[in-house]
């Protein structure tokens, strides 16, 4: 069932592969414990079964039928003179494009352009009064500020939980 697109060819392939791959385990098997001779006829006997038996069993049928594909016949060569462009083409109308839409400006309480919006750089006295806070900051108490948990029962019970099992141990 050849129909051109060499699907046959890759079926008888994959099965003589198949097969192969089976007679060899057969022979090799036959070769450890010392039946080489038998091993020889046998590994044939089981390629060309398995091989008969796989080519019986046919693919389930496309379910798409593509057509097929002809190659584009080539064109006549052209020659240079056609390739160079000539003053004789008509001019296209370069259409301009005009951008009608404009947007209005932001309102100065709007959240979106002020989360997005470039920041303006500091001016040096800024910085270094950011820096002056940052250094003196960090000599008298943390950088990150600490935040006081609440302690809640749960927390006190496994504490003395654990308390009285070591005492235990």
């Amino acid at each position: 069932m050849d129909d051109g697109s060499g699907d046959d060819w890759i079926g008888w392939f994959a099965d003589g592969l198949a097969a192969g791959v089976l007679g060899a385990a057969v022979g090799a098997s036959l070769h450890l414990v010392g039946q080489s001779l038998p091993g020889v006829g046998a590994a044939t006997v089981t390629v060309l079964l398995t091989l008969a038996v796989l080519r019986r069993v046919k693919p389930e049928p496309r379910r798409f039928r593509l057509p097929t594909f002809e190659l584009p016949v080539a064109a006549d060569p052209v020659e240079e003179d056609a390739l160079e462009l000539t003053e004789e083409a008509p001019e296209e109308e370069e259409e301009v494009l005009v951008l009608e839409d404009r947007l209005s400006p932001p309102q100065e309480d709007s959240r979106v352009v002020q989360l997005f919006a470039a920041r303006p750089l500091p001016t040096p006295g800024e910085l270094r009064q950011r820096i002056e806070e940052h250094l003196g900051a960090g000599a008298t108490q943390r950088s990150a500020a600490v935040l006081d948990l609440e302690v809640d029962a749960a927390a006190a019970l496994r504490q003395a939980l654990g308390d009285l099992r070591r005492s235990l141990a």
